[in-house]
């Protein structure tokens, strides 16, 4: 069960959303301050996945393989750059991952 009380924290951060909203809706783009949140939201979160996306496709075409395959050729033999580009690639996909969850858990709120 949520307290449907808010902190003096909570509603300040909710009065500074609803600022940043309000002009969306007072200009019809979006119909009321949740559907606003809810794309702002979701549009942002679907940048970061292309972003890192991007990076591991990047990648893959360039070592013309998956992060597995690379990670199983460069084992015990990596030069210093080898593991540069595998920490980066692993960053990456670590990211893509945890914005795709995101997503999953703000769609499934969304949806309830």
């Amino acid at each position: 069960m949520t307290n449907a009380v808010l902190s003096a924290n909570e509603a300040r951060l909710f009065r500074s959303a609803e600022k940043i909203v309000s002009p969306l809706i007072r200009e019809g783009v979006f119909e009321n301050f949740e559907r606003a949140l809810s794309a702002l939201l979701l549009d942002f979160i679907d940048r970061q996945i292309a972003v890192y996306k991007n990076k591991n496709d990047e990648l893959e075409a360039r070592y013309k393989q998956n992060f597995d395959a690379f990670s199983a050729s460069i084992k015990n033999t990596a030069t210093p750059e080898q593991e540069d580009v595998w920490m980066d690639w692993e960053t990456a996909l670590v990211l893509l991952r945890k914005w795709q969850a995101v997503r999953k858990q703000v769609t499934e709120h969304g949806s309830a």
